[in-house]
């Protein structure tokens, strides 16, 4: 503002001084040389004038002794009054002009004409009465023609306009020395009024360094004061601020736990109705060893019978049908072995989980390597599938290279923008697409699109702002797309978004190849 305040004053004098330099312009702007070079022109045009009629006067009075020549040259000279008259700029001096030299024009013609018919009369014998007549006859009308010619009060009219044009620019010129005289006045009043407005400013400039000067005698005390009134302040917003960032923190873990006990759930449910199913089988294969014991030690006894012998015999048949019939696996053998290839199956996928979530939370989390995003993305899919119930999640992936970047803080964005999508979706309706791909040659962009109700117009702007949620009390803190912010910047990309109400959001994560190392 005051730059702005310093180049007003700077202009309004600019302007002031450039009407005082245009008022002293224009008071000497009369030109006499243009005037008399005019004026001395136009006395050779009346000097060429008076010639002709001292011509024309003696061609009358002695027409047979008259010389013979031609009009004296007089375009040069009108040339030159025609320019000096139009330097003037009047349009009355311009007007006259036109007249003035049609005629001069008419009195050449007539001049021309009359030398010709006195010449031709000089050539005539003299017995040749009528011919001579007919010449005598016809320099007179050119006489008369040419001496009744307009050119004297043409010029009269011309010589009076370039009087009344220098008479008008003197009116001009001095009535700019008046107004020059006034505005000189007012100039002075202006730089009066700005001396004085400059000795007040002075004065209270001067008062104010008294008071400063006063008061910067208790300002150190109040200074401290005043610091360590925020001190305290920033140490209690730093505590709520952790204990927030805590209870996000927490938010995510709980999200993250329920995923994972959910998913966990079913293949353990294999696993325990496996083992059931093969602890109820367990008794039929005891009784079939206890049975084949028994053939075995009647085998190996002195003195057995037959008919004992194919008693038992009979009765470790039947055992072993009942495990190990014709059809294997309508059998218990043959239940057993299912059993357990799907007790196998459920520990794989239980040891699958595991491993998401190690690579998941990689407990390295300051560690910067080389990271696959599809794979991260894959994690925080299958940690997230609590939250995605119900939501088709699409997958677009396109060529990316490995990104240098701490893989688990880029996971916990990944998570959070799914999440933050099953949750602007309806069940069974919601279809979330993930698409990645190249930004530009350094760079990686990766998408997360819904299909959901869309972010208000008015509340884009604010997403990113730390605490602000649109949740009801106690559903969210508002931390989730601050930390995701704080977290692309700090490897050096962004994190955009477009939203349209109704029709859904996309979430861009822009992050460079090779990122500088993040913050912990």
């Amino acid at each position: 503002m005051r730059i702005l305040g310093i180049l007003g004053y700077g202009f309004m004098a600019l302007v002031l001084a450039a009407g005082w330099a245009f008022l002293y312009w224009q008071s000497g702007a009369v030109d006499l040389a243009a005037v008399e070079s005019t004026r001395s022109a136009l006395t050779e045009m009346r000097a060429i004038d008076w010639r002709w009629n001292q011509r024309l006067v003696q061609a009358r009075l002695q027409p047979e002794s008259a010389p013979p020549g031609a009009a004296p040259l007089y375009r040069t000279a009108y040339a030159a009054v025609e320019v000096r008259a139009l330097g003037l700029g009047d349009p009355r001096v311009g007007s006259s002009l036109p007249a003035l030299r049609r005629a001069f024009e008419e009195k050449a013609d007539q001049l021309g004409l009359q030398t010709a018919a006195l010449a031709e009369l000089q050539r005539t014998p003299v017995s040749d009465d009528a011919l001579r007549a007919q010449l005598r006859a016809a320099a007179e009308r050119a006489f008369e023609r040419a001496w009744l010619s307009s050119t004297g009060p043409r010029l009269d009219l011309l010589g009076r306009a370039i009087d009344r044009t220098f008479e008008d620019a003197l009116w001009r010129a001095e009535l700019h020395r008046v107004a020059l005289l006034y505005y000189s006045g007012f100039l002075l009043s202006v730089l009066v009024f700005l001396v004085w407005s400059l000795d007040q400013r002075r004065r209270q400039i001067d008062s104010i360094n008294r008071q400063l000067r006063e008061a910067n005698e208790t300002l150190e005390a109040r200074v401290a004061e005043r610091t360590r009134e925020l001190s305290d302040t920033l140490a209690r917003l730093k505590e709520s601020e952790t204990m927030l960032i805590q209870s996000e923190k927490m938010s995510s873990l709980g999200q993250m736990v329920a995923g994972i006990a959910h998913e966990v759930n079913t293949p353990l449910a294999y696993v325990k109705s496996s083992l059931e199913a093969v602890r109820k089988s367990l008794p039929q294969a005891g009784q079939l060893a206890a049975e084949t014991d028994r053939l075995l030690a009647l085998l190996a006894a002195e003195g057995t019978g037959e008919a004992e012998l194919a008693a038992q015999f009979a009765v470790v048949r039947q055992r072993v049908e009942l495990l190990a019939g014709p059809d294997p696996t309508r059998t218990a053998l043959g239940e057993l072995d299912k059993l357990v290839k799907d007790g196998l199956f459920g520990i794989g996928q239980i040891s699958e989980i595991v491993a998401n979530l190690k690579d998941f939370s990689r407990l390295d989390r300051g560690k910067v390597s080389d990271f696959d995003l599809h794979q991260g993305i894959e994690s925080a899919i299958r940690i997230g599938q609590s939250q995605l119930h119900g939501r088709t999640v699409r997958r677009d992936f396109g060529p990316i290279p490995r990104v240098t970047c701490s893989p688990s803080q880029l996971n916990q964005v990944f998570l959070n923008l799914l999440v933050n999508a099953a949750h602007a979706t309806r069940e069974g309706e919601g279809i979330i697409t993930v698409r990645t791909g190249l930004r530009d040659a350094g760079r990686v962009a990766v998408e997360v699109v819904d299909n959901g109700h869309g972010i208000p117009a008015d509340v884009l702007p604010k997403i990113f702002d730390p605490f602000f949620t649109t949740k009801a009390v106690g559903e969210g803190t508002g931390l989730g797309l601050s930390i995701c912010y704080k977290i692309i910047e700090a490897h050096g990309g962004k994190l955009e978004v477009h939203s349209k109400p109704g029709l859904g959001t996309r979430f861009t994560v822009v992050l460079p190849v090779q990122a500088a190392a993040p913050a912990a």
